[in-house]
């Protein structure tokens, strides 16, 4: 052989090479593509799965929660029945002073009863102390006296306070007054400090003006102190934020297409939700946008008496202990069963509960975490009215940083095409999952598992059909089902992608959806914000 034509043969096999791997490398192409999709189809019902998992967790949490509620609350009562006896009894005391329907006598054996079931608690001897004034027991009732302030003296000097109020006794009730508020730090206060404020907003002292006027410029002094401290201004501008930031919305993510084809779904879900907070913000303002009630003779007494509640309502260590468990668990009945965000609540509730607090925390504490049921609504917006500002940049905050999280761009993928939407180019995504179906129109009808798996078995039982019978009857049977497959293929490809343009338009369509509710919803911080200056 000369040396052109070794030339020519080498040259002939490596076209007859190059050929055949570009047909090799089209097969495995196909093939990855194939794989592709399916393997994205196996994602989905994988995320589906997991979704519908995580769903019945937190119902599972939910109800757990629930039943550790009535457990503590079951526990409480067998535990500190004495206790709530001994409130009770207090108030049922007071009352009767006015109305004189049960002897002295039959009181005194009361007190004495339950001051034996209960002699380390401070109000069986802040009981013993009245009931022996009143029965002209003037030893009696300063041992009594002097033991309950032992046992809790910051509570004892609260009540006497309260209760010389109750009686009209303003001179004895300004001397446990100045006691107690003579040298508290704004910064550093007890937490049963938050009571006598709150009779004072509650129009305690409304009947002395020059007190009140007294109460005015020491809460006037108390709010400037906490302006002017960077740190405390920071910590009360985090507690709003944190409140905002814990806000479960209760409302449904139902769009089902971009769900299932909208491959950032995460971003579109959580930008759904948190727009959705300003709603419950603007509930929340417009609950405290109530007339002040007049304060008036007529109702002093039953102000006072709201007070007292109040205060004997507080709880010892042994009880607080349980009662923040059972707080605990409510965060997360409310929060749905979603541990983490019951735990950021419940933290948030902690550290305004600590012992010691600054009084821009417990107007905060009033505002946003009591309910009118536990503080009078009049203190709830006094505690707002003082901190709004915070309440605002914190608004604003929240809403930079949901602006910073909208999705701009939506990422894609139906039936195998993929494409980035920015919301407003349904044509053009169209116009390229069409593309996207003609270029790709052998791959789509014809290159899947069933189809390959044919055509080796038909290339294979082919090469042996002069063998055996049987590989001819093989050859013939694949044969046919890959006629088969491609008439089929043929017949459907055109409704194949008239489902992929359905199923595309359907997500586009919520998409836009889901933009016009975003901006409706966001629209509404503007009258948030107002509604709040105007408080």
């Amino acid at each position: 052989m000369t040396d052109a034509g070794a030339s020519q043969a080498i040259n002939s096999l490596n076209e007859t090479i190059n050929s055949f791997k570009s047909r090799v490398d089209v097969k495995v192409n196909d093939v990855n593509v194939s794989t592709a999709n399916i393997q994205a189809t196996t994602n989905q019902i994988y995320a589906n799965i997991e979704r519908f998992k995580t769903e019945m967790l937190h119902g599972e949490e939910s109800q757990i929660a629930h039943e550790n509620i009535l457990r503590i609350d079951q526990i409480i009562k067998e535990q500190f029945s004495n206790h709530i006896a001994i409130r009770r009894t207090v108030m049922g005391v007071v009352r009767d002073f006015d109305i004189n329907l049960v002897r002295n006598s039959t009181i005194q054996e009361l007190s004495e009863e339950l001051w034996i079931t209960s002699s380390r608690y401070w109000l069986s001897y802040a009981l013993m102390a009245i009931t022996a004034w009143v029965n002209n027991y003037p030893d009696i009732a300063k041992t009594a006296l002097a033991e309950s302030g032992r046992k809790d003296a910051i509570k004892t000097t609260l009540f006497f306070c309260l209760m010389n109020l109750r009686f009209g006794r303003m001179e004895a009730a300004k001397k446990w007054f100045y006691e107690y508020f003579k040298t508290l730090d704004p910064t550093m206060l007890q937490q049963e400090t938050a009571i006598l404020l709150q009779s004072f907003l509650n129009g305690i002292f409304g009947k002395d003006k020059e007190l009140e006027q007294e109460v005015i410029e020491l809460i006037d002094q108390w709010i400037s102190i906490i302006n002017d401290n960077e740190q405390i201004s920071n910590e009360l501008l985090d507690a709003y934020e944190a409140y905002i930031n814990n806000l479960h919305a209760p409302v449904q993510f139902n769009y089902q297409s971009i769900l299932q084809f909208c491959v950032n779904v995460s971003e579109v879900e959580k930008s759904y939700r948190d727009v959705s907070k300003f709603d419950m913000l603007l509930e929340f303002v417009k609950s405290l946008d109530v007339e002040s009630e007049p304060q008036n003779n007529e109702n002093y007494k039953s102000r006072i008496d709201a007070i007292l509640i109040n205060l004997i309502s507080n709880y010892d260590v042994e009880e607080l202990e349980l009662k923040k468990q059972q707080e605990y668990y409510r965060c997360i009945v409310e929060n749905g069963g979603v541990i983490e965000q019951a735990e950021a609540q419940y933290q948030e509730m902690e550290e305004l509960e600590n012992n010691k607090f600054n009084i821009g925390k417990q107007m905060i504490k009033w505002a946003i975490y009591d309910d009118n049921d536990e503080t009078d609504v009049q203190v709830r917006k006094f505690g707002f009215q003082n901190t709004k500002n915070w309440f605002k940049s914190a608004v604003a905050n929240f809403d930079a940083k949901m602006q910073e999280a909208f999705p701009t761009d939506y990422r894609l993928k139906v039936d195998g095409w993929e494409g980035t939407s920015n919301g407003n180019d349904q044509a053009e995504q169209v116009e390229s999952l069409k593309t996207y179906f003609d270029n790709n129109k052998f791959q789509n009808m014809y290159v899947n598992t069933p189809n390959i798996l044919a055509a080796i078995l038909f290339i294979v039982s082919a090469g042996l059909a002069f063998v055996t019978l049987y590989s001819l009857i093989i050859t013939a049977l694949s044969a046919g089902f890959l006629v088969f497959r491609v008439l089929k293929a043929k017949k459907e490809y055109p409704l194949r992608i008239q489902a992929a343009v359905d199923n595309l338009n359907a997500c586009m369509g919520e998409i836009a959806e889901f933009r016009r509710y975003y901006e409706d919803n966001r629209a509404k911080k503007d009258e948030l914000l107002s509604t709040v200056e105007f408080l």
